[in-house]
This record gives C-alpha cells, structure tokens and sequence, in this order.
C-alpha cells in the first residue's frame, strides 16, 4: 500500500512522505497501522512494486487496497484521497477516524459504492474520477444525500474530463470548487464539500448540464 497511519502522530502519511522525513530527520521510528483494518504495517523505504509497496500488513495479510476493479493510477487517486480526507477529518474533530474505500452508501434497492467512505466521527464520501465516461453526479450525490453523506469530487489531473471544464459546468447550478489530484506531485485538493443544502439535481438544474455529468 502507498498510505499508512502513525497512531502516535494520528496522521495518514504516504511512503514518499515517510521516506523523505527519514532522509533529512531521521525521526521517524512509530509504528504505522492500515487506515483501514488497522493492523500494523511495515515499512519498505525502497520497496521494488513502488507505488504499493511501502507499506504491507506485518501478518502478511493481503493488502486492503488491491482490488481488480480499478486501475493502478486510480488507486493511487483513491489512496491519496483517503489520506488528505481523513487528516482533514482529524484536524477538524480531534476525533479517531473510521475510514474506508469501495463501501455501499444505501440500500440494495438505490445505493452507490464510494470510492472512499468515512463513517465516524462525521458521515462523509469522497468520489475519484479517473477514466470513467459517464459522472453519474445526479445519481450519486442525492444517493449520498438521502443517505446523510455529505461529499468531495475530486478528478485525476490525467483523467479522461477536463477538470476545469467540469467545474464550468456545475458552477452552473451551484458554486462550488472540485478536487484535484496531481499524479506527478501525489498532491492532493479536496475541493468544497458538496451537500444537499448547496446543490439540488432537480429536472431544471439537470437540463442545465450536459447529461455525461448529471446523468
């Protein structure tokens, strides 16, 4: 895995983070658990499977992150995002953070998977889009809503959308500023937090998008 948790520090880090903190302070010595399952991990400063390899479960278990269902640079997104969107979490409540990536959010009947979903100590989704065509935002973010998520959409700066066109489009109807992701640089902005209460996908505010991003 790319990200890990120092429970001293109540931080997500990623492994480049970790390893340019040792090289100029060489103060890094906690133990770092899984966000996720929260066993410990191990650390692998010059791990041969980069990006994935600078973290693995010391048990040997399989890695909380790998899934067939998305591609590498998703992942890296995906993983990235966790880690900004439970510090700002942190930083907000002061609380410890139940966090989670591929989760339900709703019923069998209407539900939607977050590509990272947040349970405690606040109800929050974070979306990453990569490579699909269709955003399906009408969909997901009154599902997410009906459900009590509120939720970040952040776009992979290398992805098949103009972020930046994107954002003209939904400032249509509310706003709000979308997240972004950076391969080259792992940085990471979240954007606004999208709730019910700042944007409404009602059939006038729909007809204002082009269906790829409402529908």
């Amino acid at each position: 895995m790319l990200v890990a948790k120092s429970d001293r520090l109540g931080r997500v880090f990623s492994g480049p983070e970790v390893r340019e903190t040792e090289q100029h302070h060489r103060v890094f010595t906690q133990e770092f658990t899984c966000p996720i399952c929260k066993k410990r991990v191990d650390y692998n400063d010059a791990p041969s499977n980069r990006p994935f390899g600078y973290f693995s479960h010391a048990d040997g278990s399989p890695d909380c992150f790998r899934t067939n269902s998305v591609s590498d640079e998703h992942r890296v997104a995906t993983e990235i995002t966790l880690k900004v969107l439970h510090n700002r979490i942190r930083e907000v409540t002061g609380e410890p953070v139940e966090i989670d990536i591929e989760r339900w959010i709703g019923i069998r009947e209407n539900f939607v998977i977050a590509d990272v979903r947040v349970t405690s100590p606040l109800q929050v989704a974070a979306e990453v889009y990569y490579k699909a065509e269709r955003l399906a935002l009408g969909r997901k973010l009154n599902t997410m809503f009906e459900n009590g998520y509120r939720t970040y959409i952040v776009f992979h700066r290398e992805g098949s959308h103009d972020v930046d066109r994107v954002e003209r489009y939904i400032r249509r109807i509310t706003p709000l500023q979308l997240g972004r992701f950076h391969p080259e640089t792992l940085k990471l902005t979240l954007g606004d937090l999208f709730s019910e209460q700042q944007i409404e996908f009602n059939s006038t505010n729909r007809a204002r998008l082009p269906d790829y991003i409402a529908r």
